[in-house]
């Protein structure tokens, strides 16, 4: 529109001149009239220049415009895209927090419960090793080694207490097993003060004899007297068939048992 008003002004001024110029030759203007034609033309022509230029200035602001505007609607688009990142990383934060806050609960809890069940299961190490102690004396030193560890076991900081507590149920679950099962098992034994091989016999935790590996001397365990005596050769043999037995060797059947002597 600016351009086309240009447009007009120039045609007005043009004609103006032309007018202009037709006046003087047509009445004989004189000198002033003519300076007063160069005067107008000058304006009219710096009229236009300063046209050009403000239509100039305008393309330059609709063009800065234009980037800004693009600059804007980007950032905008950023924005929206960094907010929605930011509200789900919050979201996860907050999770994190109230996870922290039930971890540190459940060890604040964890410590209540532990000053009341490590006492307990010391007891319970203290009392299995009583029951051991007094219990018929088979695989001693596996029963000791296992007593050992639960102690080695309880003073480890590594190690978590529902661990710990779980090893001694299962010290007690295999003590009670023993107590069903049968079993032949080699180890050594002090015959007349020498250590010797010896092949026991355990039938539960009722009987526990033993022969020699050269078969020649053989014993039992007296309940009674709490001690090793030696077998008579019915037991020698009740022992020799048991040992079948339990190593699978020989189908069961009903065996001589020496519990204490007669």
């Amino acid at each position: 529109m600016l351009f086309d008003m240009n447009k007009n002004i120039l045609a007005i001024s043009l004609f103006s001149v032309f007018s202009s110029v037709a006046l003087f030759s047509q009445e004989s203007t004189s000198v002033n009239d003519v300076d007063l034609l160069t005067e107008s033309i000058n304006i009219s022509t710096n009229s236009l220049e300063n046209s050009a230029l403000t239509q100039e200035q305008i393309n330059k602001l609709d063009e800065t415009t234009r980037i800004l505007l693009a600059d804007y609607q980007s950032t905008s688009k950023e924005y929206e895209s960094l907010k929605l990142y930011n509200d789900q990383v919050q979201k996860i934060i907050n999770s994190q927090l109230d996870e922290i806050e039930n971890i540190l609960f459940q060890i604040d809890e964890l410590d209540k419960t532990n000053q009341k069940i490590v006492p307990l299961m010391i007891k319970m190490i203290n009392g299995l090793e009583d029951f051991i102690n007094l219990d018929v004396p088979f695989l001693m030193s596996e029963r000791m080694d296992r007593l050992a560890n639960l102690r080695t076991t309880m003073d480890r900081g590594d190690i978590s207490t529902s661990e710990k507590f779980r090893l001694i149920t299962e010290a007690y679950k295999t003590e009670l097993e023993y107590g069903r099962t049968i079993e032949a098992y080699r180890d050594t034994i002090k015959i007349d003060g020498i250590d010797t091989s010896a092949d026991f016999l355990r039938v539960g935790r009722i009987a526990l004899t033993y022969l020699t590996t050269d078969g020649s001397k053989g014993g039992y365990f007296d309940l009674n007297e709490r001690q090793f005596l030696k077998s008579s050769g019915s037991i020698r043999r009740a022992t020799e068939d048991g040992l079948k037995i339990a190593a699978k060797q020989a189908p069961p059947a009903l065996i001589q048992i020496p519990i204490y002597k007669d």
